[in-house]
């Protein structure tokens, strides 16, 4: 994402169960000046874990009104033993 001072990225995170995406609160992370924020994603002693995440940048609620919500493409990624 383009650094913008004050931005922040949404974080947002699904898992799959029971045949469907549930979405988990988006959160919003501040964005360094490289464009990046770093997140941590754990579940200790879990696996068979499907789940997607994306970085969102949504008018208004990142820190800033200079462009439209803009919605990144899911990356997905699977927790196994």
């Amino acid at each position: 994402m383009t650094y913008y001072k004050g931005r922040k990225q949404r974080f947002d995170l699904q898992v799959y169960s029971g045949g469907s995406w549930h979405s988990d609160d988006p959160q919003y992370f501040a964005l360094g000046t490289d464009g990046k924020s770093a997140v941590s994603l754990d579940a200790p002693g879990q696996s068979g874990i499907k789940a997607r995440i994306r970085s969102t940048y949504v008018n208004s609620s990142s820190g800033d009104t200079v462009n439209t919500t803009t919605y990144g493409p899911w990356k997905y990624l699977y927790f196994s033993s």
